[in-house]
């Protein structure tokens, strides 16, 4: 019986180790947690509560030497992002002269989208009507970063 156990928490380190190597919807998360717990619960049931406290050790080390290797290969560095962003924060005064501009939209804002304005591209936002593309908009309002825009009348 106990090889069985043995392979039930290799089993679960292995689907622990495929979920957070390939981080999914959980299902191996899970199978693996409750395969691991089970061959846990199992160990001390059937052999007691020292074989469970090596057992368990086992587990720990194992995992371990599994995070290790994948270090090692370079496995870990092909999986973990390391890249910093380094953009600063968008200024806000940038947008306080558009007040009253008018534009030209260069997508169709549902309601968000892309309007030329000032000779340059802003992202915009309809007061919540579909602006066709090439309509020429007007801004009325700047919240924060969201700059504000309605249809010009004709």
């Amino acid at each position: 019986m106990f090889p069985w156990i043995v392979v039930l928490a290799v089993l679960g380190l292995v689907m622990i180790f495929a979920e957070i190597l390939m981080p999914g919807f959980g299902l191996f998360g899970i199978l693996g947690t409750i395969s691991l717990f089970g061959s846990l619960a199992l160990t001390f049931k059937i052999y007691g509560l020292i074989l469970f406290l090596i057992m368990l050790v086992a587990v720990v080390v194992v995992f371990f030497a599994m995070v290790f290797l994948a270090k090692q290969s370079g496995l870990y560095n092909k999986i973990v992002l390391k890249d910093k962003q380094e953009a600063k924060d968008f200024d806000e005064n940038a947008l306080q002269g558009l007040l009253g501009q008018t534009g030209v939209t260069h997508s169709t804002l549902r309601p968000f989208g892309v309007a030329e304005i000032d000779g340059k591209m802003i992202d915009v936002c309809s007061q919540g009507d579909f602006i066709d593309r090439d309509e020429k908009v007007q801004v009325v309002q700047i919240t924060g970063k969201t700059v504000i825009v309605k249809v010009c009348e004709a």
